[in-house]
């Protein structure tokens, strides 16, 4: 009786500070408070008729200004004011002129926005929280383009609570001295920052705390791998979802971050010798002249001496001076799901939109000339760039090609070669690694794509990289984007995936079941209007990869040497 009792009065309770801490207001206004000071935001209503409390721009971190510049993020200050939070705020800069998507951009740039259910949960303990992290190469992107329509649709409505997380980019996330003071990875310190405030104020909003979920596109989903690894944050949250991405694909550490971050110092006329002095003299830079600077002197390609490069880097803190594959093998296992577009290359050949004239003109020359310049020059592989090489021609050109060229086949063979090079087989060793150390995993399969912009590239068929931003958010990857009958039925599968997961920590659904993967069968999800399990997925590539990476002392889908790998060695 008396158990009966006191958990009727705690729900009393819970339920009272979650109603009264998120009253609607007859404006359409919504009230959450935090630790930190009260909130307005306000009510959502989507046109199917699924509403949400949304909060827009709500501060995590002081403004990263003037001394803070270069500095790790810091608690909020307290404010006794209801904030208005009902419009979002800046994005970050990113890294020059070409990458702005988001003409809003400053410095303070480091504010959350939280979309939720509009009724408590019937859960004590409140609704799980999924907390994303935007994608763009450490160097760009920005969380404005989520929107909050998509996220009520797909996940208020099945009682999950979204959060996305803005963080600093390019030198003003990722700046590195490498001196102890100024080791790099202030951005990932930022998502920490973040995750620390979802945690201590996320109750208030009707979210448990104790369900965290932190989910990932691109660079995003190498950062929430990073995350579940490091020490200093991975007891913050319970569970992981990562897609197209992982801590150990080439963009993620592989970086030359000190080398970068002093090159642009000098190009800004930061000559002093000493890190302190440099860092004082870029915190007196404008934004303005950074960003024409790393516009007109720098480039983003490895090939070139004034590459700019911008990323996570193995220090003694965050990574606690350890490699990814050793956090692996300490890092408490977590529920995680992995997934891979099955064609994430096709959206860097740069030939989407081509004329048919052009695309028909295409041909092992193109393949070759690539491999010889970008992908393994010998400014990047060193003395065995002919034998690294060949073996990329012989596969990726010549194995399998029919004896009349078609320039089909090879568009298809360039885009699989930049799916391996950026990102799959990457994703698929690290995923094998955690499996072996008991993490239970579920891999996905993202095969579906509109037929406007499969139409953009029909050599290419299969799902491009970045594809679902559009199936989760308002965030329209392809300008040809259009959605249907089979598109709507692919987002709700996603969604309902998410959700079982996000309850259950396993992701099967009334459709299908989804199941668990290991190293025998490697079974995964293959996602398409009509859902199915795949077996194998490219089992011949990535025996190609094993081999080839066995062969030779430079490892170019890591950027770095077989021993550079095994010592966590930077490339300052």
């Amino acid at each position: 009786m008396f158990k009966q009792i006191f958990t009727g009065v705690i729900l009393i309770i819970i339920l009272t500070t979650t109603i009264a801490s998120q009253k609607l207001n007859k404006d359409n206004s919504v009230f959450a408070e935090t630790i930190y000071g009260p909130n307005e935001g306000f009510r959502h209503k989507t046109r199917n008729g699924i509403e949400s409390n949304v909060f827009l721009g709500i501060p995590y971190a002081k403004p990263p200004i003037k001394g803070l510049r270069f500095e790790r993020p810091i608690p909020p200050q307290k404010w006794n004011e209801t904030l208005q939070t009902k419009q979002f705020q800046p994005s970050c800069i990113p890294y020059n002129w070409q990458s702005v998507q988001n003409k809003d951009f400053s410095e303070d740039c480091l504010y959350l926005n939280i979309i939720a259910p509009t009724v408590p949960s019937e859960d004590l303990e409140g609704y799980p929280v999924l907390v994303y992290i935007h994608g763009g190469g450490f160097v760009f992107g920005d969380v404005v383009k989520c929107g909050f329509d998509k996220a009520t649709d797909n996940f208020a409505r099945r009682g999950l609570i979204t959060v996305t997380v803005p963080y600093r980019l390019g030198l003003y996330g990722f700046m590195s001295l490498g001196t102890a003071e100024d080791p790099g990875n202030i951005g990932l310190w930022d998502q920490i920052a973040a995750l620390k405030f979802i945690k201590e104020n996320i109750k208030y909003f009707g979210g448990n705390p104790n369900n965290i979920i932190v989910w990932g596109e691109s660079a995003g989903s190498a950062s929430v791998d990073l995350l579940s690894l490091s020490p200093h944050s991975r007891d913050l949250f319970q569970k992981v979802i990562q897609g197209s991405g992982c801590g150990i694909n080439e963009f993620a550490n592989s970086q030359p971050v000190t080398r970068v971050t002093k090159q642009l110092a000098k190009a800004l006329g930061c000559n002093g010798t000493m890190p302190s002095e440099i860092k004082e003299c870029l915190k007196n830079q404008t934004w303005y002249s950074i960003m024409n600077v790393s516009s007109t002197q720098f480039i983003p390609d490895k090939a070139y001496p004034n590459y700019i490069g911008f990323g996570p880097r193995y220090d003694k803190d965050f990574f606690d001076g350890k490699t990814v594959e050793q956090l692996i093998k300490e890092a408490p296992p977590k529920p995680l799901i992995v997934g891979l577009m099955t064609l994430e290359g096709a959206a860097f050949t740069g030939l989407t939109g081509s004329s048919p004239e052009d695309l028909a003109k295409f041909s092992a020359k193109n393949i070759t000339e690539a491999i010889r310049k970008s992908f393994a020059p010998e400014s990047i592989v060193g003395p065995e760039f002919e034998e690294i090489q060949k073996d990329l021609i012989n596969y990726f050109v010549y194995q399998n090609a029919p004896e009349k060229p078609v320039s089909d086949f090879y568009i298809k063979r360039y885009a699989d070669l930049w799916s391996d090079f950026l990102i799959n087989q990457e994703v698929f060793n690290e995923t094998d690694l955690k499996v072996k150390n008991g993490w239970p995993v579920y891999f996905y399969l993202w095969n579906h794509m509109s037929s406007p912009v499969q139409a953009t590239l029909p050599a290419a068929k299969g799902a491009w990289h970045a594809t679902e931003l559009y199936y989760t958010f308002d965030q329209k990857t392809f300008s040809e984007d259009v959605h249907g009958e089979a598109e709507y039925k692919v987002q709700n599968y996603y969604a309902n995936i998410f959700a079982k997961f996000a309850y259950t920590g396993m992701p099967n659904t009334t459709e299908i079941k989804f199941p668990q993967y290991n190293l025998e069968t490697k079974e995964s999800l293959w996602i398409d209007p009509i859902l199915s399990i795949n077996k194998g997925f490219l089992n011949d590539r990535r025996k190609f990869w094993e081999k080839h990476i066995e062969k030779f002392k430079f490892n170019i889908l890591r950027g770095r040497t077989r021993q550079e790998i095994i010592n966590g060695s930077s490339l300052d």
